[in-house]
């Protein structure tokens, strides 16, 4: 039986905190610019809590995005803007062509239902009150889950499978790892996969709730940490098969060569205290790539900065890797939900093409709850061949990609 074909990169985009593009996430990394900002987007009693915003002009981006008509542009929502400013880098830098038959895999989050659901009540409360009771189903449309895709096959002329992942935070990973299935299926030619994913009312109001939004920024695997910092943005990967960007004579950037993905089916928050779905997803992604725990070099965590994941996540990473160069890049981006996965998928992917592990910034005293190398300043790795990214969501949702040197 023949090896299941290669699933090459051949590009990548990206947006956040950090600012536009992979030249502003390289000068980030590099000179370890964090993302801790102030929230402007609305007006907030909670607006000292700090947060991984995009301060850019995200009306001038678009400008960028080919084939982006007046119509289609009206009907944007920020999490749609963010999603076409970062594919519209990757297609670029891919060089696709309009006759190839592309599809999408997108982490979203269930935000957009929600605010499609308080449209209603709105409605329903103005009718009780006499006022007019028209209810604004395009304003509705704007914020439904799968609306992201539907701009983005508008745009860019999807033509094969497109599918929208919510597993919480761990929804751009998944979406990125099932993608290699369409292509080995010959389903699609190309993928686009990532996530896409706004600062919204409900996310931020919700988790300052829950009491575990750092009032100073993260600190992810710092002895002291006080909580993560939520923020937004995009990241996006061309995905095809390695015989395919041979043939069209693409730059292979880097390889997918490991996905793995679990349920800790324990609890609606937290994380299993033993890690046991993360070391699950980690040792599938080992698996399907035919590594060794030792083959990895570096580790991007999930590690964001609050009590229960970087104890578990570390002591999981332990368990699976031993003593592996490890950082959490979440104070460059901050949390940004489902787009995590992307976002950090392009991290590794910087990480691995340019042999440099980015620095965990914010640690100032190191947790003891394993004996990880800890990353305290930007290193540089000249043997690095291949790269974990880990993603954990609510719901026990876990999602763990291995990229590997082309």
């Amino acid at each position: 039986m023949a090896p299941p074909p290669q699933i090459a990169i051949t590009g990548a985009g990206v947006i956040g905190a950090f600012g536009r593009g992979m030249d502003t996430l390289d000068r980030a990394l590099r000179v370890a610019r964090e993302g801790v900002g102030r929230l402007t987007l609305w007006q907030s009693e909670l607006a000292d809590f700090p947060v991984g915003q995009y301060h850019g002009d995200l009306d001038a981006d678009l400008s960028d995005v080919p084939g982006l008509t007046p119509r289609i542009r009206k009907r944007l929502s920020r999490s749609d803007a963010l999603a076409l400013v970062a594919s519209a880098e990757a297609v670029k830098q891919a060089k696709l062509s309009p006759d190839v038959l592309i599809g999408a895999h997108m982490g979203q989050s269930v935000c957009g239902t929600l605010t499609s659901e308080l449209l209603y009540v709105e409605a329903r409360r103005r009718a009780k009150a006499g006022e007019s009771t028209r209810l604004n189903l395009s304003g509705a449309l704007v914020h439904e889950g799968a609306n992201t895709l539907d701009r983005m096959a508008d745009v860019f002329k999807l033509r094969g499978p497109t599918m929208s992942y919510m597993t919480a935070c761990s929804s751009a990973a998944n979406a990125i790892g099932l993608a290699v299935d369409v292509l080995r299926n010959g389903r699609a030619e190309v993928m686009l996969a990532g996530g896409a994913d706004s600062l919204s009312r409900i996310a931020f109001n919700g988790f300052c709730s829950l009491k575990v939004v750092s009032p100073d920024g993260p600190r992810p695997f710092d002895r002291d940490r006080q909580g993560m910092m939520v923020g937004e943005g995009a990241g996006i990967l061309v995905l095809e098969t390695l015989d395919h960007a041979r043939t069209r004579g693409a730059e292979v950037l880097a390889l997918l060569t490991g996905y793995g993905h679990s349920c800790d089916a324990y609890h609606l928050t937290a994380p299993h205290p033993e890690g046991k779905g993360a070391i699950v997803a980690m040792r599938e992604a080992l698996s399907m790539a035919g590594l060794q725990p030792g083959d990895v070099g570096y580790i991007n965590a999930h590690g964001t900065a609050t009590r229960d994941n970087d104890s578990t996540e570390a002591r999981a990473i332990s368990e699976v890797f031993g003593n592996v160069p490890v950082s959490s890049t979440k104070r460059f981006t901050g949390h940004t939900l489902a787009a995590a996965g992307g976002i950090e998928a392009v991290i590794s992917l910087w990480a691995l093409r340019h042999k440099t592990l980015p620095v965990n910034l914010g640690l100032r005293s190191p947790l003891e709850d394993a004996a990880l190398d800890l990353v305290t300043e930007a290193r540089s790795a000249p043997g690095l061949k291949h790269v974990l990214s880990n993603s954990f969501g609510f719901g026990g949702n876990n999602a763990a990609l291995l990229f590997s040197e082309a």
